[in-house]
């Protein structure tokens, strides 16, 4: 179902995530590698193959790879049935833009490279895109690639906001899903907290306007009842309680 957000049924195995519990049980280390491999070549949401020089790639929190118009198009239409993209995919924002350094082969194809390393990024050597990186510039590279810079990575490719490794083996993207249902729950308990003590403190500033409402309504009543106010005040200036007593006994 090349372009419409489907999945073909039978490359179901290759998504990243599907079929956990039974890799679990029985891990099969060359069927690994090869998701790994084809998790580096193909549109996790079109099944069509990544053209790494024509179309804008992103990438998931689970380092899976998409054709940006097509995750676009998967999430509008992810009510439906044949919807792919997974829940930890929320919206635009979890997706991140992926650059890659390419090199053309002997026979014409196109291949992502460490820009550091010179090695094709072919999933069975971890990769990692680096967010958000320097704006046009290339923001994959090889872990390898990473440890031989040193120090002087983060000055040749910052800013680092963040690092996803891409097509992670089962072992890491477990770990890699742990982490990102722990940072949610944080997130939402912390939002939550946030909703509670402004809903207390529009109560208290309810509270404070009614109050405050209800000494003007009474302070207006006592300006408007000449009775009282020539007991308690003299040409509008405030008198003392000995005054007041005496102006009601003259009276």
């Amino acid at each position: 179902m090349g372009g419409d957000g489907g999945v073909i049924a039978s490359n179901r195995r290759y998504m990243r995530g599907a079929g956990t519990a039974e890799h679990k049980e029985h891990r099969d280390e060359a069927l690994e590698r090869e998701e790994m491999a084809r998790t580096m070549q193909v549109c996790a949401a079109s099944s069509q193959p990544l053209q790494f020089s024509r179309n804008t790639i992103v990438t998931c929190p689970y380092g899976n790879l998409y054709h940006k118009e097509a995750a676009v198009e998967a999430l509008l239409r992810r009510k439906q049935e044949d919807a792919v993209l997974g829940d930890h995919i929320r919206g635009l924002k979890d997706l991140h833009e992926v650059r890659f350094h390419i090199m053309t082969s002997t026979d014409g194809a196109i291949l992502p490279t460490c820009p550091i390393t010179g090695r094709e990024l072919n999933g069975n050597i971890p990769a990692v895109a680096l967010i958000p990186g320097r704006p046009g510039q290339c923001n994959v590279v090889s872990e390898r690639g990473m440890q031989e810079m040193g120090d002087d990575f983060v000055i040749e490719y910052g800013p680092v906001e963040d690092k996803i490794r891409l097509a992670p083996p089962l072992d890491i993207l477990a770990e890699i899903k742990a982490k990102l249902e722990e940072k949610r729950a944080k997130k939402s308990k912390k939002k939550r907290k946030e909703q509670s003590h402004e809903a207390d403190r529009l109560s208290k500033k309810s509270a404070t306007n009614v109050t405050a409402v209800a000494r003007d309504k009474v302070n207006d009543a006592f300006r408007e009842n000449t009775v009282f106010s020539s007991l308690f005040s003299r040409d509008g200036v405030a008198v003392s309680d000995k005054d007041k007593k005496d102006n009601l006994f003259a009276r």
